[in-house]
């Protein structure tokens, strides 16, 4: 039973989705199981930022991109896949102007022309290129989430429990992976959610963070901000395990990296830190 519930943002064409709070507070991030994942470190956020109850879904991307898909297995109610990074920082732009807010991706340091918009629309990169991409911190559009933002949502915020999986330590409960999943994605939500109500943060498909790769978290950010710094196009963090993964990719503590490409395993979920909406804590 989750304890939270949705707010649901509506798109000038009628298209809507929900997003989940998730309140600010402290979790103790990483694992002992795998190099990569230590040490564990404490993270304290100061902030509450909303997250999508779902991964971005097909409907809603052609919400914003009609006819434009790019997944492999089709279907409105399954996570769009088959995308890069770059794809989804588009995508969060895109969809920030249509709903009024400020876009956060850009093409250059003093954040003057947003990442993929050109004088003919917001257009998708060409596959295989990499581009100088800046986040500018005081946007308050869609984003991708950082690295220890997803961990934490994905345990739990700030009532975080030990579980293996996001939700509970019986993944067949909560997500879709290489022994279940018959090789390919499933419509979101058939699952178990976390206590806050996320669904499919295990399993289904990769989810894109905002974080550049590291080969552990030796002075990592203890404050919820990604893990940048590193030169353009290196390869980011993404979360959560895929349907062709083992149970261990799917574990809440598990990164893997990819150079900024997509292929069928690869989506995205939608944060917003914005203040949360009155009345919800």
């Amino acid at each position: 039973m989750f304890i939270n519930q949705p707010h649901t943002i509506n798109l000038p064409n009628g298209f809507s989705f929900d997003m989940m709070p998730v309140s600010k507070g402290r979790f103790m991030m990483g694992s002992e199981e795998y190099d990569d994942e230590k040490p564990i470190h404490p993270v304290a956020f100061d902030y509450n930022f909303l997250m999508g109850r779902f991964p971005v879904t097909q409907a809603l991307w052609e919400a914003v991109w009609p006819g434009r898909n790019p997944s492999g297995f089709q279907g409105a109610n399954r996570p769009v896949e088959s995308v890069s990074w770059y794809d989804a920082a588009v995508f969060c732009n895109q969809l920030s102007l249509l709903c009024g807010k400020e876009p956060v991706y850009f093409q250059d340091a003093a954040f003057q022309q947003p990442f993929g918009q050109t004088p003919e629309g917001f257009v998708l990169p060409e596959p295989d290129q990499t581009f100088e991409v800046f986040r500018n911190p005081n946007a308050r559009g869609f984003r991708l989430p950082t690295e220890a933002e997803w961990e934490y949502a994905a345990r739990g915020g700030n009532a975080s429990l030990p579980f293996t999986f996001a939700g509970g330590n019986v993944l067949d409960e909560l997500g879709w992976y290489d022994e279940n999943s018959h090789g390919e994605t499933h419509a979101v939500g058939l699952k178990l959610p976390n206590t806050l109500g996320l669904y499919d943060m295990s399993g289904n498909v990769w989810e894109w963070c905002e974080d550049q790769w590291h080969d552990d978290y030796e002075d990592a950010p203890r404050d919820g901000s990604a893990w940048l710094g590193r030169e353009q196009g290196v390869p980011r963090i993404f979360r959560g395990g895929g349907g062709d993964d083992a149970a261990k990719y799917c574990r809440v503590a598990a990164g893997l990296i990819w150079a900024t490409g997509g292929d069928h395993s690869c989506g995205f979920r939608l944060v917003l830190t914005s203040p949360l909406p009155a009345g919800i804590q």
